[in-house]
């Protein structure tokens, strides 16, 4: 028969033979359906396996799911009932997808957008960065402590909102900026200071509104012993 390859058919059923055992493969993800991949075996002369389900350290309660991408160097594991009959256990580096210079006891993540995760066991550091935003939501409390410094930088706007308060507690506060204040509704505000307050540098401004010291109104306060002339009055009435 003209065209007929009679050494790729005997290469064929060689490698037909081979999956009649139990065995270990490897080849190139070609497919991923749901939780299962098509995997085109090194060895197999073409061949591409029925989907295969994959290997993940938790599916049920408590799930923890990585599926591989197309062209995926992985390792599979062959019951010996044909190339429907198998397990995906994970991916594996080869000569196209080199191993990364990196010490064995960093544990490293990186995904497609070129975001990377590392974590060093030995110097107990965490290092994210990531292509994009971060967004964390909880049911319950949130709890940061930190042995030394705690540094937040923002290039843009950064804001820190509570329904019910916000308590800044140390032996010295000190903001640096111009500051702004009005009440939550974006109305005035009112608050209160147990202690002293000075201004070391510049002076009080109050265009709209009246200051008070003790009972003592600053637009509206009478002064005693007033007389004409250039003399100088008595102090000030309390009240207006």
């Amino acid at each position: 028969m003209a065209g007929f390859d009679i050494a790729h058919l005997e290469r064929r059923i060689a490698a037909l033979e081979a999956n009649r055992g139990a065995s270990l493969r490897f080849g190139k993800v070609t497919g991923v359906e749901g939780g299962y991949a098509r995997v085109q075996l090194a060895d197999g002369h073409g061949m591409v396996s029925m989907p295969l389900a994959t290997l993940h350290r938790r599916v049920l309660r408590d799930q923890d799911i990585t599926m591989p991408d197309q062209g995926e160097p992985v390792a599979v594991l062959f019951s010996g009932q044909g190339l429907e009959a198998g397990v995906v256990l994970g991916a594996v580096y080869s000569p196209a997808v080199p191993d990364p210079a990196q010490d064995a006891h960093i544990d490293y993540r990186r995904y497609e957008d070129g975001t990377e995760l590392w974590y060093d066991r030995v110097r107990h550091r965490l290092i994210a960065k990531v292509e994009g935003d971060i967004e964390a939501e909880t049911t319950g409390k949130v709890d940061i402590h930190a042995a030394g410094t705690l540094v937040a930088v923002a290039q843009g706007d950064a804001t820190v909102e509570s329904k019910a308060r916000i308590s800044l507690k140390a032996p010295l506060i000190e903001l640096a900026g111009q500051l702004s204040y009005s009440g939550y509704d974006g109305g005035p505000g009112e608050g209160d200071v147990l202690g002293n307050l000075r201004i070391r540098r510049g002076g009080l401004a109050v265009p709209d509104a009246d200051v008070t010291a003790g009972s003592v109104s600053l637009i509206g306060h009478r002064h005693t012993g007033v007389d004409t002339g250039s003399g100088t009055s008595g102090g000030p009435l309390g009240g207006v």
